[in-house]
C-alpha cells in the first residue's frame, strides 16, 4: 500500500529526485555532493520513503550515479536527470537509479530477514523479447522482484504484486493465508465469478482456486501491470473451464474417445480443416472416425510388439530386434532367426 501511494503521489518520478535535491541540499553542498557521485566507489541514495511499523522497517530509494564509460554495469536501469532545456546548456550524466523498495524485520540485530524488489514505471522501456521459458527458473531463484506500477493499477493490486513476487521468489512459503487473500481482495471480480460457477463455500477457498493457476507464472511479470491483470482473467477462465470439465466429462469428445484434451487437438488436423482460422467439423463424425484411427494404432502396436516376443525367443536381442522390425514387415518375424543360430 505504501508503494501504490508513492507511485500515485508521484515520488517515484525523476521530478521528485530533482525536487529533494533542490529542497534539502543547498547549492554549495549540492556541489560537493555531484563531486563525491563522479566516484564510482560512493553510493548516495536519495530517501522516498521511510517508515517504520510494528517491527518492520520499510523503505524505498534511488541511488544516484554519475555515468561514465567506466561506471560499471550492476544490471539495474538508469533514469537521466537533467536535459538540455533543464540544465540550460549541456547536460551533465546524472542519473538515478530505478526505486528500490526494501521491507526487513527488526525484531533481531543485524535482521534476520528482508525483502528487496526493484519498482518499474510505466516509462521502463520492458524486455518483450526474451524467452520466458529459458529465464523464468533462474529470475526466481536468482534475480531481484519487480514491480511495476501503471496509473490504472489498484492499490490491492499493487499490493497483491509484491505478495505474489515474495512468494515466486522465495521470500515467503505457500501455506502462508496472506496470498489468498491478496488476490480475493486484488482480483474481487475474477474470485466472485470462480466462487459462482465453481459453487466454492466461501470468498477464501475460490482465491485459493485461483491462486493454483498463479503458483508459476507463464508469462514475464516484467512485461507490466496490465499484462498481469490479463494473466489474472485468463486463468481465473481456465479454473472455471476445468471446473465444468470434471464436472460434465462426457460432454467433451476427447473423453468419448479415451485421451486427454492435448491428444485430442494433436489429433484433430487429422480428421477437420480450419475455416477462418477455426475447425469446421461435424462432432460425431470426428469422434467416430478417431476412435477407429486409434484402434488402428493401437492394432499396429500390438502386432510390433508380438513380433518383438518373437524375435527375442528366436534369439535376437533388443536393439538388434528393433532394427530388424525397421526393415521388415512384421508378419516376417516367425520365419526371421539371427545368422548364428539359421535351422
Amino acid at each position: 500500500m505504501l508503494v501504490a501511494e508513492a507511485s500515485q503521489a508521484g515520488r517515484l518520478s525523476a521530478d521528485y529526485v530533482l525536487h529533494w535535491l533542490g529542497a534539502f541540499v543547498d547549492h554549495e553542498q549540492r556541489i560537493e555532493l555531484f563531486r563525491r557521485v563522479m566516484d564510482p566507489a560512493v553510493r548516495f541514495h536519495i530517501p522516498i520513503l521511510a517508515l517504520s511499523i510494528n517491527g518492520w522497517w520499510i523503505q524505498i530509494a534511488r541511488r544516484l550515479i554519475w555515468v561514465t564509460s567506466e561506471t560499471e554495469e550492476e544490471g539495474r536501469l538508469f533514469e537521466m536527470l537533467l536535459n538540455e532545456t533543464t540544465s540550460g546548456g549541456n547536460a551533465p550524466p546524472l542519473a538515478a537509479t530505478e526505486p528500490i523498495l526494501i521491507a526487513a524485520r527488526l525484531t533481531q540485530s543485524p535482521a534476520d530477514w528482508a525483502f528487496t524488489a526493484r519498482l518499474w514505471t510505466e516509462r521502463v522501456q520492458r524486455p518483450i523479447d526474451r524467452p520466458w521459458r529459458r529465464y523464468a527458473a533462474a529470475i526466481h531463484g536468482n534475480g531481484i522482484p519487480t514491480i511495476t506500477l501503471d496509473p490504472v493499477s489498484t492499490p490491492q493490486e499493487i499490493a497483491c504484486q509484491v505478495v505474489l513476487k515474495g512468494y515466486w521468489h522465495g521470500y515467503i512459503k505457500g501455506n502462508e493465508p496472506v496470498l489468498a487473500n491478496a488476490v480475493a481482495t486484488a482480483y474481487p471480480r475474477q474470485v466472485a465469478r470462480i466462487r459462482r460457477e465453481t459453487r466454492a463455500p466461501d470468498t477464501a477457498s475460490a482465491a485459493a482456486t485461483l491462486l493454483e493457476q498463479l503458483i508459476h507464472p507463464g508469462f514475464d511479470p516484467a512485461q507490466g501491470a496490465e499484462a498481469t491483470r490479463r494473466y489474472v482473467r485468463r486463468k481465473a477462465s481456465i479454473a472455471v473451464l476445468q471446473y465444468r470439465k470434471g464436472e460434465a466429462p462426457d460432454k467433451y469428445p476427447w473423453t468419448q474417445v479415451g485421451i486427454t484434451e492435448r491428444r485430442y487437438y494433436k489429433l484433430l488436423p487429422l480428421f477437420a480443416q480450419k475455416v477462418n482460422g477455426r475447425y469446421d467439423y461435424d462432432l460425431d463424425d470426428v469422434v467416430a472416425r478417431m476412435k477407429v484411427h486409434l484402434d488402428h494404432v493401437d492394432q499396429k502396436r500390438a502386432v510390433r510388439e508380438a513380433a518383438l516376443d518373437v524375435l527375442r525367443s528366436h534369439g535376437f536381442g533388443e536393439e538388434a530386434a528393433r532394427k530388424w522390425l525397421q526393415r521388415h514387415r512384421p508378419e516376417e518375424a516367425v520365419n526371421a532367426w539371427p545368422r548364428s543360430r539359421e535351422p
